[in-house]
């Protein structure tokens, strides 16, 4: 479907006298390859913003409406692209962009972790 779809749609360059063909493909099935996402969740994810000068955050582990994917990952570069160029600019930021609180339960949780060794990492 894919490859009809775009021929219909340049026709001069794919198929056809002199287009391009294709030669070989394969599919690639990935299952649960994005996680589940439950009611709530992203108010745990961090802002683009931070309160440290010159640095901003990206990645689709941050606050942004996909779930942890390269949608996600593109949406949250554009947010932080949006955060670098208002302080750039001297603009506020817009709502969506302000600085999360650090809920307390996570702070609780992180004042009784230990350090570990990460798995896998060898050597000194």
């Amino acid at each position: 479907a894919c490859l009809g779809e775009l021929s219909r749609l340049f026709p001069g360059e794919i198929g056809g006298e002199g287009g391009a063909e294709l030669l070989k493909h394969a599919v690639v099935r990935t299952p649960r390859s994005v996680y589940a996402a439950t009611p709530g969740r992203n108010r745990y994810r961090p802002s683009q913003a931070t309160p440290v000068p010159n640095f901003v955050l990206a990645g689709d582990w941050t606050s942004q409406k996909f779930l942890g994917s390269m949608e996600g990952a593109v949406l949250a570069g554009k947010l932080a692209a949006e955060v670098i160029a208002d302080r750039a600019a001297g603009r506020a930021a817009a709502t969506s962009q302000t600085l999360k609180p650090v809920h307390e339960e996570v702070v609780a949780a992180a004042e009784g972790a230990a350090p570990r060794e990460p798995v896998g990492v060898r050597g000194r």
